[in-house]
């Protein structure tokens, strides 16, 4: 008798709360459409750049290659005539085939009469200035990674305080503020997926970058050296 009342008492008791354990268990839809609508400025934002982020760096991607900064014909071209002295001819080349080192090279053979010094100096500046536009281009994904966090922790921000701001609720609405504030946690996590993908392309960038210029700076260098030699020679004979 004992057994069955024990038996009776923890079906009563356990029941209920294996019930509510496996409704708790149940996973909670994601509702896009009530995420969306509770910034919609924010979202529509953070897309906007996410969008950017991916254009500009799908569009680095297709023209940061060293057979377009620095094609291979031109420089066996630029070669050639430096080798046979034709110093104006290989500047006329330059400015019929305009690519990111004829500019480079143009001017290095354009100073060559003020030594090598000068050369390197005037070769360095147009580099410089050349690549700036590069380097710019790629730091906007690195503003965009930084932004993007702030913008969706301040859309976090402003729906706490509007979800807070009036004290006098009820027992119900205060549970509807505690649903709404993973809807206004929502932005920040926008925010940084947008960050983070934004600061993978400009990493991703920059390294291909960094070793285009350095193949074109060591390219460059070697037809200094041509021209130097060349230029030389050309003192000498005379």
């Amino acid at each position: 008798m004992k057994t069955s009342k024990l038996t009776l008492f923890f079906a009563l008791t356990l029941l209920p709360l294996a019930a509510g354990a496996a409704e708790a268990a149940t996973p909670a839809k994601l509702d896009l459409v009530k995420v969306f609508s509770a910034a919609p400025i924010i979202y529509t934002v953070l897309s906007m750049m996410s969008i950017f982020s991916f254009a500009v760096w799908l569009y680095s991607l297709m023209t940061l290659r060293l057979k377009d900064m620095l094609p291979g014909p031109f420089v066996n071209n630029i070669r050639e005539l430096i080798s046979q002295r034709q110093f104006e001819a290989a500047l006329s080349s330059c400015e019929r085939d305009p690519n990111f080192s004829s500019s480079i090279i143009a001017c290095g053979i354009a100073s060559r009469k003020h030594g090598p010094q000068v050369m390197m100096d005037a070769m360095q500046a147009e580099g410089r200035r050349s690549g700036s536009t590069l380097w710019q281009r790629i730091s906007f994904l690195s503003d965009v990674a930084v932004i993007a966090p702030m913008l969706g922790l301040l859309g976090t921000v402003i729906g706490l305080f509007f979800a807070f701001y009036d004290t006098n609720r009820s027992m119900e609405s205060i549970t509807a503020i505690f649903d709404g504030l993973g809807v206004a946690i929502g932005t920040t996590v926008a925010g940084l997926i947008v960050a983070i993908l934004s600061m993978m392309f400009y990493t991703s960038l920059k390294f291909r970058l960094v070793n285009t210029l350095n193949a074109i700076e060591t390219e460059v260098l070697s037809l200094v050296t041509m021209v130097e030699e060349k230029e030389t020679a050309t003192e000498e004979s005379r």
